[in-house]
């Protein structure tokens, strides 16, 4: 049986993503915003966004220069799987928007998965449930408090949101990398 796993320290991992956004800010906020054009197609659009979003998260992690293709990175030949965990991870909002909460948590481990490893939506699922569902409580405060602070640029007339969810989806992809490891090299 796999281990279930634990999300770092949220301080620690917004402070990996601010210190990694600093490094490359422009590459970085010109593919997350490929990547929410991605996002404007209805109800789908979002797990095709988040992928690409993490696509760009992970690079600018490892010390890569994203581009704006990493954006669109969703849009391959496993586009089905990205949509199928992006309404895994928004199925939550039929449990009166809470639910969202603990979905996120849960399942957004689950893009990185199909990202990185190649898995199928059934097997990123699967593996999210065997090791981060153990441990729901402490990603679905994770998530809501990365997910908040990502928002709160918007407070800034919304422009403040061109930093803020940038840091916030680095955050995320240093959660999955610190949690799940590096993905094995291609053969």
């Amino acid at each position: 049986m796999t281990p279930s796993l634990s999300p770092p320290p949220i301080g620690e991992a917004l402070s990996v993503g601010w210190k990694t956004f600093q490094r490359n800010p422009v590459p970085i906020v010109i593919a997350m915003l490929c990547a929410m054009v991605v996002g404007l197609i209805p109800i789908l659009g979002a797990g095709l966004a988040f992928a690409g979003m993490m696509k760009v998260s992970l690079k600018a992690l490892r010390g890569q220069v994203p581009e704006p293709a990493d954006g669109f990175a969703a849009l391959s030949d496993n586009a089905i799987d990205h949509i199928v965990m992006g309404l895994l991870q928004i199925a939550g909002l039929l449990a009166c928007c809470v639910g969202l909460y603990v979905t996120q948590g849960i399942f957004f481990p689950g893009t990185l998965l199909i990202l990185e490893r190649r898995m199928t939506w059934e097997q990123a699922m699967n593996a999210c449930l065997e090791q981060v569902k153990p441990n729901w409580l402490a990603w679905t405060l994770f998530t809501l408090v990365v997910g908040l602070v990502g928002a709160l640029g918007m407070l800034a007339c919304f422009a403040g949101v061109i930093v803020t969810a940038p840091v916030a989806m680095i955050a995320l992809a240093y959660a999955y990398e610190r949690s799940f490891g590096a993905a094995p090299a291609a053969a």
